[in-house]
């Protein structure tokens, strides 16, 4: 099941009660994790046996959310210092945090738009883009990669004017598909998971050296969870043969 960032607090008081009888744990997952995290979800509930109630939305929004004291087992974040941050409260439970994936950056935009082969190309692209969608930094680690790949490669001046902020990776993929945006910088998984027959295209990879600190993607039991044992399952799980295999097939780089 998944619970929309919205409906979260409405969740906590109405919906977790309706689940009162059966074990069930709360995972928090960043946005770039919504398709793959959902295709796992059955096989997870049958070696847990107990549902999973997912929560996807951008990991500073996450982070925020277990500050404020909502009831989250399981924390899965798309960077370290969002990690960082829960840990350094003692809101997670260091022991258990693994490193589990990675990711890339691309310039995604219209399959009328040509890839650009270098960044001379790359710069002449972004100058003729009426806007550049990336996720909003402060929440959206997509967003803080962006930025730093865009200043490494120096043309964050050239577009820091005509930015469209997202709320998770995913709305930067949709303000794209949309036509909201001719281009935008989202995790090569999100690119990945376009549907065929799409009118995107990846436009340019941006390479590790462009980004100050890499694509890391934490988990780690939350230090409040009542289910420690089987939020200590769900990251077993994810660090399984079978969970390895759906992150590799839907693009993530495994730790």
């Amino acid at each position: 099941m998944r619970i929309g960032i919205a409906l979260l607090p409405f969740m906590l008081g109405t919906l977790i009660p309706c689940f009162a009888q059966q074990p069930h744990i709360i995972f928090s997952a960043a946005a770039s994790l919504t398709d793959v995290l959902t295709e796992l979800q059955p096989r997870a509930e049958a070696f847990l046996g107990a549902r999973v109630l997912f929560n996807f939305a951008g990991s500073g929004t996450l982070c925020r959310q277990i500050e404020e004291g909502a009831p989250v087992d399981v924390v899965f974040t798309a960077a370290a210092e969002d990690m960082d941050r829960l840990e350094k409260s003692g809101l997670v439970i260091s022991a258990s945090r693994r490193d589990v994936l990675s990711n890339s950056m691309v310039l995604i935009g219209d399959t009328g738009l040509a890839p650009a082969a270098g960044i001379d190309e790359l710069r002449t692209l972004l100058s003729r883009a009426e806007f550049l969608a990336i996720g909003n930094p402060d929440v959206v680690p997509a967003g803080r990669y962006a930025v730093q790949a865009l200043t490494t490669c120096g043309l964050y001046s050239l577009v820091e004017k005509k930015l469209v902020l997202g709320g998770t990776v995913r709305e930067v993929l949709q303000y794209v598909e949309s036509g909201s945006a001719p281009v935008g910088i989202v995790f090569l998984t999100d690119a990945l998971s376009v549907k065929p027959g799409s009118h995107l295209r990846r436009l340019f990879l941006f390479s590790e050296d462009a980004l100050k600190t890499p694509i890391l993607y934490p988990i780690a039991v939350v230090s409040a969870t009542r289910n420690r044992d089987i939020a200590g399952k769900m990251i077993d799980f994810l660090l399984s043969d079978v969970a390895r295999n759906a992150f590799r097939r839907a693009g993530f780089i495994l730790k």
